[in-house]
């Protein structure tokens, strides 16, 4: 391998494991998507007991 290679890809090979290094800092690579259907399982059921409240409010007005 010629030496021009790696003087010149060098800078590009550092700066994708450098953003694959903030990308797992940040949590990108977890497996979010139990936490995700949790919280939209949270979000519907609010939704839910809020319309109950609201069909009990008009039902006795």
């Amino acid at each position: 391998m010629d030496i021009r290679f790696l003087i010149v890809g060098a800078p590009f090979i550092m700066a994708f494991f450098y953003t694959l290094f903030w990308l797992k800092r940040w949590g990108a690579f977890n497996s979010s998507e139990d936490k995700l259907l949790e919280k939209m399982t949270l979000k519907n059921e609010l939704i839910e007991q809020s319309y109950i409240l609201e069909n009990i409010f008009l039902t006795k007005n």
